[in-house]
């Protein structure tokens, strides 16, 4: 399972977790439209789009849309651009989202892939949240989920 903590100055949420699966797997799958399509969906939310120009300065969006609860049919709109690509080691990318406070405010996505003994040793930090309360608690409770996918769905 995924360990998530948020840093002490309430800036960024950090989730690791280990993979039974080599680095160059797991990058492909988050860079990989059919299989993040896969990854990215469960019972609460469905992925309906997922785009990425996988090159640095290339743009990437995907949106997600709520399936249950008072929520149900809320949609989720998730775009940037890529910052730093060095296949299979980082992958990292801004993050706007329209359900932030301020949608105009950069925050930064960054995973970091390390050869462990297991295979991978996956490093996913959100950054720049300090500006937008909430984010913190909010994203550390989404994160843990969606890095289990990955995991869950790389291993298979």
């Amino acid at each position: 399972m995924a360990t998530t903590r948020i840093t002490p100055d309430n800036d960024a949420v950090v989730s690791e977790v280990e993979i039974a699966a080599p680095p160059e797997r797991v990058f492909h799958a988050l860079t990989t439209r059919e299989q993040a399509l896969q990854w990215g969906s469960n019972d609460a939310f469905e992925m309906t789009s997922w785009e990425m120009d996988a090159r640095p300065g290339g743009k990437w969006r995907f949106v997600s849309k709520e399936r249950k609860g008072p929520g149900a049919g809320k949609i989720y709109d998730h775009h940037g651009e890529i910052v730093e690509m060095d296949p299979p080691r980082v992958l990292s990318y801004s993050w706007f989202a329209n359900w932030h406070p301020i949608p105009s405010h950069p925050t930064l996505v960054r995973w970091e892939l390390i050869p462990s003994e297991a295979g991978t040793h996956l490093i996913m930090t959100h950054s720049g949240l300090a500006a937008l309360p909430g984010a913190c608690q909010g994203y550390s409770q989404g994160w843990p989920g969606l890095v289990a996918q990955l995991k869950i769905f790389v291993e298979q």
